[in-house]
């Protein structure tokens, strides 16, 4: 879906006791990051209150969130758009922001039982995502794994860091994990993470960390081109 806005063949959500800015932008969040918006995709907001029967005001509130949140952007006389990531945005803003927030985060994580036992787990379920072909569940949980060695740190400042740019991280997430020979691929990755962080000295988990955020992103974006 690119240019001006069409009608949207996607369901509007059902009412929820919540504010209708935050469900209209949950909703929004999810079409962008798993592609149903797609990048430069205009958001007219007329036919977003129309559609999911809202009025002007929650709508450009919610704009106005996930404007904050770096999935849409707005151009003045002309009206909101989805966020393009260019290949060279990723690799060389998106990727070392995100590197350096988990690369604190991973001494931590490493040394703490309770968060091996989380990340162990969660590979486990990816195996079974995987297996049963639900791509969507596998990369929620690609991004609550990354998200768990952050949260190990126990540090506000490396917290606040990845929630700016977590919902980008997560969207890229959705986007190249077709990319991958097969959905298996995806859970034997973070596996292999585990073993470095488990066998590996602070060098080993660094390259480990490098090669499973920045190489394989880079190789995922040579296999779309």
């Amino acid at each position: 879906m690119t240019g001006a806005m069409e009608p949207l063949a996607v369901p509007a959500p059902s009412p929820v006791p919540s504010s209708r800015r935050h469900q209209i932008a949950d909703w929004l969040r999810e079409q962008i990051v798993k592609g149903h918006l797609a990048p430069g995709a205009q958001l007219k907001q007329d036919v977003l209150a129309v559609h999911l029967q809202a009025s002007p005001g929650p709508v450009r509130e919610a704009l106005r969130q996930l404007e904050s949140e770096g999935l849409v952007h707005h151009i003045p006389n002309r009206g909101a758009f989805v966020t393009a990531v260019s290949a060279d945005e990723l690799l060389g803003v998106l990727l070392p922001v995100r590197l350096a927030i988990e690369t604190f985060a991973i001494e931590n994580a490493s040394s703490d039982p309770g968060t091996m036992s989380e990340l162990g787990q969660l590979v486990e379920r990816m195996d079974e995502a995987a297996r049963h072909g639900d791509l969507d569940l596998l990369n929620e949980l690609d991004v609550l794994f990354h998200e768990t060695i952050v949260k190990s740190a126990h540090s506000e400042h490396a917290l606040q860091l990845w929630a700016s740019v977590q919902p980008r991280i997560r969207m890229q997430i959705h986007r190249l994990a077709k990319s991958h020979v097969s959905p298996l691929a995806i859970p034997e990755e973070h596996r292999a993470l585990i073993h470095a962080m488990v066998h590996g000295g602070p060098e080993g988990r660094k390259a480990a960390l490098d090669e499973h955020i920045v190489a394989s992103a880079r190789s995922l974006l040579a296999a779309t081109r």
